[in-house]
């Protein structure tokens, strides 16, 4: 284990002991950083950096202590390590670019003092070792990822500030770029600006800040660079500068400084004007990407900015490379969302992709049983709570679990609207087979642009079709997404019949059962359903011999007044369908599963749709099915029709009127093994 720290006791300092701890770990290596050393604000991306590094200084028992930026030691750390209690093994070194002599001696004795025992020193200077940013705290060398081969279609990454973003010339310009079909657009912008994602022409590659990921990710998605600006990068910048290099990846410099270029790195000078960029790239760059790859790989001065240097001096030796994944698995993250209509959607799925043995579950725990119920191993997640202190606490804890149990080789596939910030790190970081199963019904007007912002970290987007035309959302042009016909459960082979059903309800609830109603209007999350439930309640509780199941999911929040009902019970169950296609008609919601499943099994309803402002368009749904007599529609407000409608569903033979047209109504093909199909061509091979 390698302890890290830096000589500067600032967020500047932690960063550069992030910087390189995510390069030492790329080599293999075990890496711990103080937690008492995250700053008292630290940013949320440095957070998910660092928490797979953060360790309690009392709980390890590092083989190396190493400090960088030893050439400028500040009071604070000089205090912490006071307390830095190391065994008599532990390798200790400083590792700096130190002006002359004195400083080092000046180094080694501060830190005997504090430390109790003499420091080996690693000057990083000598001639030829100009560091791409010369203030830097890291060691600025390359953690030296295996060359690569350019992708077919190249990731161009442009590296712009927010001054040159102002300039409506710039904007306009990526937004050409963008349409250029030889690469792959990409920014990365050097600080935060919000207002780009406003811009009228609404920039629609994937736009990255400078802190989001390691420089050692970034190199890994990038096959080109551009540097541009006045002067140089910064320190994580210039350390994606290296590691670029390192694999045999073009840097382009268009700095008006030439900063990168002045430190005799084996980068490319470009035009300093974007406008000029374009056929740069086209002409010279693509053109001969191979040739400059062989170029740069041949520099002397990268064969003396890389991490082997560090290696060889403190005897670190990079542990074995660990057995490859013994068989690819498919991994499924369905949300949670208002209920468990996502887990219920891949569990449908995942029992077509085959092996089926091969697909195991990441859900929280109102979905486990669902899915340990349908035969698939689960992960428990971590569910949010008020009671974190950040909001996003049980994500953090969450990229931890995802983390270790994701091999290189699996399949990841989502199923929910926003993206975590552990989905998005953990695809970008073990460049994961990554499957979105995504919504396709959006309300009108809403904005979905932050849900679709990360979605080019997916190699396929699977949109499950709606059971009619109007309702599917038109083909998206240049972008890997796969619609397939509705996800549907159907009923197992062996379910019961109708009438021992119902026989089994009557000796369950010493009820009579010549009617039979099922009453699914969601556990609350979405809308307060009360009055809803209190009118369907009163209205059965006037029929005689009327059974109303009104059904939740198990461990849902159930109003205290509705168990003082005579023909109405309360039933926990995760199988409502055996119950609905046993009913003489049902009075659910419109969300996506519960909608469908009455439609494909026949089921007469009536549809009170859902209109929060997280759920989909719930009532453009259950209208298309309304006015093509396949379902009635009443919105939770209205309540006299309510009673009208159950009246004529069992009184008027509307219900019966309704099941012979959806015996006989043509509906789309099912998409639950279109959709398998696409999971299983998405594994590495």
């Amino acid at each position: 284990m390698i302890l890290i720290d830096a000589g500067e006791n600032s967020d500047r300092g932690f960063d550069a002991k992030l910087i390189l701890a995510s390069q030492l770990s790329a080599r293999g290596h075990a890496v711990a950083i103080d937690e008492s050393t995250l700053p008292e604000l630290p940013d949320i991306a440095q957070k998910y950096q660092a928490v797979s590094f953060l360790a309690d200084r009392a709980d390890i028992a590092p083989s190396h202590f190493l400090l960088t930026g030893a050439d400028s030691i500040d009071p604070e750390t000089l205090l912490r390590l006071q307390s830095c209690r190391l065994g008599p093994g532990c390798a200790v070194w400083a590792v700096g670019r130190f002006p002359d002599r004195q400083s080092i001696l000046t180094a080694r004795s501060k830190l005997a003092f504090v430390l109790g025992r003499e420091a080996q020193i690693l000057d990083l200077n000598g001639p030829g070792h100009q560091p791409l940013f010369s203030p830097a705290i890291s060691p600025m060398l390359a953690s030296g990822p295996a060359p690569a081969a350019p992708r077919t279609r190249p990731a161009l990454f442009v590296i712009l500030s927010p001054e040159a973003l102002a300039d409506a010339g710039t904007v306009a310009t990526l937004a050409h770029m963008d349409q250029q079909s030889g690469y792959r657009l990409a920014l990365i912008l050097t600080e935060r600006d919000e207002a780009l994602t406003q811009h009228p022409l609404r920039l629609d590659m994937p736009i990255y800040l400078a802190g989001d990921l390691p420089p050692t990710v970034f190199a890994g998605l990038a096959d080109i660079a551009v540097f541009l600006g006045d002067d140089s990068p910064s320190e994580r910048l210039a350390v994606l500068a290296l590691e670029m290099m390192q694999g045999g990846r073009v840097v382009i410099d268009c700095t008006a400084s030439s900063a990168l270029l002045a430190t005799g790195a084996p980068a490319l000078r470009g035009p300093e004007t974007l406008a000029a960029l374009p056929a740069y790239i086209q002409q010279t760059i693509l053109a001969n990407i191979d040739e400059i790859g062989r170029f740069v790989r041949k520099s002397l001065w990268l064969q003396q900015h890389t991490l082997d240097r560090l290696e060889a001096a403190l005897n670190l030796t990079p542990p074995a490379p660990a057995p490859a994944n013994p068989a690819a698995r498919t991994v499924f993250l369905p949300t949670n969302g208002i209920g468990l209509g996502h887990a219920q959607r891949c569990s449908v799925i995942a029992a077509a992709v085959q092996p089926p043995e091969a697909c195991l579950f990441a859900a929280f725990p109102s979905c486990v049983p669902l899915i340990e119920g349908r035969g698939f191993a689960c992960l428990p997640l971590v569910q949010k709570s008020p009671d974190h202190i950040d909001s996003y606490a049980n994500d953090l804890v969450n990229y931890l679990r995802l983390r270790r149990t994701l091999g290189p080789d699996d399949t990841l596939v989502f199923d929910g609207g926003f993206i975590f910030a552990s989905v998005y790190r953990l695809v970008l970081e073990r460049h994961l087979n990554a499957i979105w199963i995504r919504r396709g019904l959006w309300q009108a007007g809403q904005d979905n642009s932050a849900w679709l912002r990360r979605q080019h970290i997916f190699k396929k987007i699977i949109v499950p079709g709606e059971a009619f035309d109007e309702l599917n959302a038109p083909v998206e042009y240049g972008r890997a997404v796969f619609p397939v016909g509705p996800v549907v459960q159907t009923l197992v082979a062996d379910a019961p019949d109708a009438q021992t059903v119902r026989a089994g309800l009557r000796a369950r609830f010493d009820h009579p059962v010549r009617e039979l109603v099922v009453t699914m209007l969601g556990g609350g999350k979405a809308a307060d359903r009360s009055a809803q439930l209190q009118t369907l309640c009163n209205i059965f509780e006037r029929r005689a011999d009327c059974l109303n199941l009104i059904v939740v999911w198990p461990g849902s929040q159930v109003p205290a007044g509705l168990y003082g009902w005579k023909n109405t019970r309360i039933v926990q169950t995760r199988d409502a369908l055996s119950l609905c296609h046993a009913a003489d008609m049902a009075i659910s919601a419109a969300g996506y599963n519960s909608f469908h499943e009455m439609l494909y099994h026949a089921v007469p309803s009536i549809l009170m749709p859902q209109m929060a402002p997280m759920t989909d368009d719930q009532e453009r749904r259950a209208r298309a099915a309304s006015e093509r007599g396949l379902a009635e529609t009443v919105l939770a407000h209205h309540l006299f029709q309510l009673e009208r409608e159950v009246a004529a569903f069992l009184d008027g033979g509307k219900a019966a009127e309704i099941r012979e047209r959806l015996t006989s109504a043509n509906l789309p093909l099912r998409g639950n093994q279109a959709a398998a199909r696409l999971i299983e061509g998405g594994r590495h091979p």
